[in-house]
């Protein structure tokens, strides 16, 4: 019986405990590091997207999972300034839109994009 006792105060030793507990801390700042935090521009990506894709928007343009085109160039027509408030973003922002194969589809052959001249898609500006 004396064995026993001895062999588990030996597995609680406090060196061990504290070894253990070093390690796990270790492991919480690797994952806390590695791990993705949700930036202000992206934040501002999914609030552009869902004003886009929710019927209830002046500027929505899907409608039962399909495109409007119609909605697509009035956006492209609207000022860059009343566009990104409409929006609700403060941020320059550019929607373009590709296929599945993730080749860029323009609209009636316009610019590559709707939003910031600042920003690029294959190398000619957004607008």
């Amino acid at each position: 019986m004396a064995k026993k006792k001895a062999k588990k105060k030996e597995w609680l030793n406090l060196n061990k405990a504290i070894v253990f507990l070093l390690i796990l801390a270790l492991f919480v700042i690797l994952k806390t590091a590695f791990t993705p935090q949700k930036t202000e521009l992206m934040e501002e990506a999914e609030i552009v997207l869902n004003t886009l894709t929710h019927g209830y928007t002046k500027v929505s343009v899907v409608q039962s999972n399909e495109l409007i085109e119609e909605k697509i160039r009035n956006l492209g027509k609207m000022d860059y300034n009343e566009a990104k408030s409409i929006l609700g973003v403060e941020s320059d922002f550019c929607i373009f839109f590709e296929d599945a194969t993730g080749s860029l589809v323009r609209i009636d052959d316009t610019s590559p994009g709707i939003g910031s001249n600042k920003i690029y898609i294959n190398g000619e500006p957004c607008r």
